[in-house]
């Protein structure tokens, strides 16, 4: 149940995000037959990224067990190695499609707040990405079998899942809230790298991990949050500076 659960929630994610996606297309009379294709290529892409980094994550599990690489219904996907892997996939497409790369990188940018709030739900059902011991009254018990469970028992722990996922839920209505007053185009995309990197960054101070993935005082994925939060704000400043210059 729980597998399945999961696998229902990143594809309602996936879907609802390219919807999101498609209907500003339409608006904007540009085909939806492409932005279908071009949300293809991200799944796949991000599916691909996520799973990699996630095997990376867990090397020493996966040398003794080969053949659950390719597992992917039974979870274990990392978000920014699908972003590492998904960003250059859809940059490519939308070049050669000519699209203009940065407006419909706006779109895409509250599409994967969208996403990220069904598929954290799904994360929460299969019981991974999962938070540290606590007391307070919403932390919960994950069931026998779950990744939580192995580490944890019936000990409660930070819902971590669903605090990532409605924090991607209040990006999602502040960015479309904000998009009729953006600064400049690629604004939108910007900021939820930035939002969502600063999400994921505050949410692993309560999430678990491995000792092998803490570096210092931070763990891998925040080191990876603080870079992705710098590179949000130079890009911002470069296309500022560009829209700065068309215009002088």
């Amino acid at each position: 149940l729980e597998i399945r659960t999961w696998g229902i929630f990143v594809l309602l994610g996936f879907i609802v995000g390219i919807y999101y996606v498609a209907k500003k297309a339409e608006r904007a009379s540009l085909k939806k037959d492409d932005i279908y294709d071009l949300g293809f290529w991200i799944l796949v892409s991000a599916i691909v990224g996520s799973r990699l980094f996630y095997i990376l994550y867990h090397l020493s599990y996966f040398k003794e067990h080969p053949l659950e690489t390719l597992a992917v219904w039974n979870g274990g996907l990392v978000f920014f190695g699908g972003v590492v892997f998904a960003i250059p996939t859809a940059i490519i497409f939308m070049k050669k499609k000519n699209m203009n790369l940065w407006k419909v990188a706006d779109w895409i940018g509250p599409a994967f707040a969208l996403g990220m709030f069904f598929g954290r739900w799904g994360c929460f059902f299969n019981g991974c990405c999962f938070g540290t011991p606590c007391t307070l009254p919403w932390c919960v018990a994950f069931k026998p079998g779950s990744p939580a469970f192995e580490v944890y028992g019936l000990l409660k722990v930070h819902p971590t899942q669903l605090y990532e996922s409605f924090a991607n839920l209040i990006i999602f209505f502040f960015l479309t809230r904000i998009e009729r007053f953006k600064p400049f185009t690629g604004f939108i995309f910007v900021a939820y790298i930035f939002l969502g990197a600063l999400t994921r960054f505050l949410d692993d101070f309560l999430r678990y991990y491995e000792p092998g993935n803490i570096i210092g005082p931070f763990s891998l994925n925040q080191y990876i949050s603080l870079a992705l939060m710098v590179g949000a704000v130079i890009t911002g400043v470069v296309l500022k500076n560009r829209k700065r210059s068309a215009g002088s």
